[in-house]
């Protein structure tokens, strides 16, 4: 917000508390006198309401403010046309090839709102400016990091609002608040399982999978009386998978282009190749892993997605059985004859998608 246009209240003089409360926060206040009372007369109505604007338009308050909101505007647009070279120099951005970034390929963000961004685009060289400062451009990525509800969304943003100006910063470490409880006891409401009776709040993806992997593996150590902490204990998980940017994150999951340039990382555990789930001319099938295939795997059709999650009926199925048969003779062969001992199962459920839109 720019500035606040207010009337003159010569009985509350609350302009005048307005006023500096604007200042402080670097809004621009502008005070005008009352419009004068309305006539019944329509022509000298008009003609009073007309020396009204000519006296107000001559103000010095007017012409400065006037002034201060081209300046702005101005400056607005300068902003937006430098921001993608400022960032191009500046920032180091997740998930992308360095080398084919430059400041016209970096989409320069002015707001958001539902399904969209107001957008400015730098030209390409050669071209005509178009007109139009700012471009509504559809959000479709539906993950990284959008909200599946939209942009701004109005209850949330109120929720979150609120939530900042009765709480701020809270630190967790053994208290409590409404919010969370609340938050705690839906989720467990919801979900409706007897094996889990307790919520842990974390603040990212990648620190959530690597709390959730450490209470794992103290857990299995513990029930399994594992306490040299020397003998490692892995984690088992799907082929393709990915868990997050953090070094424990990375090394849940198999070598792959997320984690083959990081120096620390091992890839503790065994990964699972699994059956995946396409359409193809269509028709729905699910099409056995290599490892299946050689078990007399085949592929199989479905009329729709709701026959493929018929779980009771897919059980029963040969290639159901073969895979089953499969991941236990491959879990005894690591355990009995090479060692191995896992503390955790992790796997993303449905879609692997980093590992390519892999539907499982």
């Amino acid at each position: 917000m720019d500035a606040v246009l207010q009337f003159q209240d010569l009985k509350y003089q609350n302009h005048s508390y307005l006023q500096s409360y604007f200042a402080e926060k670097g809004v621009l206040s502008l005070c005008l006198p009352l419009p004068p009372p309305r006539l019944p007369n329509s022509a000298a109505d008009q003609e009073s309401m007309l020396e009204y604007y000519s006296k107000i338009s001559g103000l010095d308050t007017v012409e400065e403010a006037l002034s201060i909101l081209s300046q702005k505007h101005t400056s607005r647009i300068e902003t937006l046309e430098n921001m993608s070279t400022k960032a191009h120099s500046q920032i180091w951005y997740p998930f992308t090839q360095h080398r084919e970034v430059s400041p016209s390929t970096i989409m320069t963000i002015d707001s958001a709102s539902g399904d969209f961004f107001q957008t400015h685009t730098i030209p390409a060289p050669n071209v005509e400016k178009e007109e139009e400062i700012l471009t509504p451009t559809f959000d479709g990525s539906a993950s990284w990091w959008t909200q599946g509800l939209g942009h701004g969304n109005p209850t949330l943003s109120l929720a979150a609002a609120y939530a900042a100006g009765r709480y701020g910063h809270v630190m967790f470490a053994g208290t409590i608040h409404e919010p969370a409880l609340e938050l705690a006891s839906t989720l467990l409401k919801n979900l409706d399982n007897p094996r889990l009776s307790k919520v842990f709040y974390s603040d990212n993806g990648s620190t959530g999978i690597e709390v959730a992997t450490k209470m794992a593996l103290t857990a299995t150590a513990k029930r399994y009386g594992w306490e040299d902490k020397k003998d490692e204990i892995g984690v088992i998980g799907l082929k393709g998978s990915y868990h997050g940017d953090t070094i424990g994150a990375m090394d849940l999951s198999e070598p792959s282009t997320y984690n083959e340039k990081v120096h620390w990382y091992k890839g503790r555990g065994y990964w699972f190749d699994f059956p995946q789930v396409k359409m193809v001319k269509g028709k729905w099938r699910v099409e056995p892993c290599e490892a299946i295939v050689r078990r007399a795997g085949k592929v199989e059709e479905f009329e729709s997605l709701g026959e493929i999650f018929d779980l009771e009926k897919r059980y029963k199925t040969v290639t159901a059985k073969t895979y089953v048969a499969y991941i236990l003779k491959t879990l005894t062969t690591l355990v009995q004859e090479k060692g191995m001992r896992f503390g955790a199962l992790i796997m993303e459920p449905v879609i692997l998608g980093a590992g390519g839109m892999l539907f499982a």
